[in-house]
């Protein structure tokens, strides 16, 4: 009778982990049919070994049905992996996408572990994912009281750089060349640190390098987005706007708490000149440090080698000789060989 009365209970718990089961799949169809269309792609590949995901994950099903395919608080073993190998797309549900922006803040450096990549791979997944990040940090810089945010971007594409000599060429080959200010702010900071490795700067150097021209242009979240997203030319009115941009950056900075001078020149002076014809404040020279010098180089070959709605990008000989013959006053000569060296080593 005890056995019985003991077997009767191990049906009894099979039956009911079936049914919470189908219960939990019920659930997540409910959801999917609520979401669907509130769906966002996930790259699998930061999926690592190991990493713990506090986000649901979904995918096609072999009925190309969308079912749920991990729970929230799950831990990437092998057998999730083995599993992910074999689905195309997954997918997280928008309502929990600043849980998965934490996951990519925080779990993107461990990409550079994963030997089944190769360095072409592993650029694509850190830019991505960057693009990502940083067009949530230029919506919404409020999120900079987080003091780590803009060095976790950086540090993961500055890892790539610094331990692999054709990094640039990674890069060049999945750089946005449509004009956005995240992405414009990201390639400026891409740029940088690789100038900035080219000199030899140390990696504490290189960091705030990467943060300032991350934020270089962070001063426009306070500028109306009609202006810096015009479809056209500005009018000279507009244009005086937005000269103010880098003063607004700089006051974002100081609220924020972000102490490191070479940051903030890096924001506030990128727009100087060395003839002293640039704004906000028409520095002389040596008014004007190696942050600013450089991002200033790397800001205006970004910006015109990408496309925007009123011309085309140009080829990168075409910027370059364009910088060297018609702003040798304006921007620092020996940076500026140096970038064009290091683009031509590539």
């Amino acid at each position: 009778m005890k056995q019985k009365v003991i077997r009767q209970s191990k049906i009894n718990a099979i039956i009911d982990n079936t049914q919470n089961e189908k219960e939990e799949k019920k659930q997540a169809y409910i959801l999917i049919d609520k979401d669907m269309m509130n769906l966002i792609p996930v790259d699998k590949r930061i999926l690592n070994l190991g990493s713990k995901i506090d986000f649901k994950l979904f995918a096609t099903d072999e009925k190309t049905h969308m079912s749920l395919f991990l729970q929230a608080d799950t831990v990437i073993e092998k057998d999730e992996k083995y599993k992910l190998q074999y689905v195309e797309k997954v997918f997280a549900l928008e309502s929990e996408k600043d849980k998965y922006d934490n996951f990519l803040e925080h779990h993107l450096q461990n990409i550079l572990k994963d030997d089944l990549l190769s360095l072409d791979e592993k650029t694509d997944v850190i830019y991505a994912a960057s693009t990502d990040l940083t067009k949530n940090l230029y919506n919404n810089p409020d999120s900079l009281k987080n003091a780590n945010l803009s060095e976790n971007i950086v540090k993961p594409m500055l890892a790539t750089i610094i331990h692999n000599e054709n990094t640039i060429s990674s890069y060049l080959k999945i750089i946005e060349y449509d004009y956005y200010t995240h992405t414009h702010s990201l390639n400026v900071s891409v740029y940088s640190l690789c100038l900035g490795n080219e000199l030899n700067l140390d990696e504490d150097t290189l960091t705030s390098l990467g943060r300032a021209a991350l934020l270089h242009d962070i001063g426009k979240s306070k500028i109306d987005p009609k202006i810096v997203n015009k479809q056209g030319s500005l009018t000279e009115e507009e244009f005086e706007m937005m000269k103010n941009h880098p003063t607004y950056g700089y006051e974002i900075a100081k609220e924020y708490n972000i102490k490191d001078q070479n940051i903030i020149d890096g924001i506030y002076k990128h727009h100087e000149k060395l003839d002293g014809n640039g704004y906000p404040n028409k520095l002389s020279s040596n008014e004007i440090g190696l942050f600013p010098r450089i991002i200033s180089i790397c800001d205006v070959f970004d910006a015109l080698t990408t496309r925007r709605s009123y011309k085309p990008a140009m080829k990168s000989f075409e910027a370059l000789s364009l910088m060297k013959t018609t702003m040798s006053s304006h921007l620092d000569f020996s940076l500026l060989s140096t970038f064009i060296k290091m683009l031509h080593h590539k």
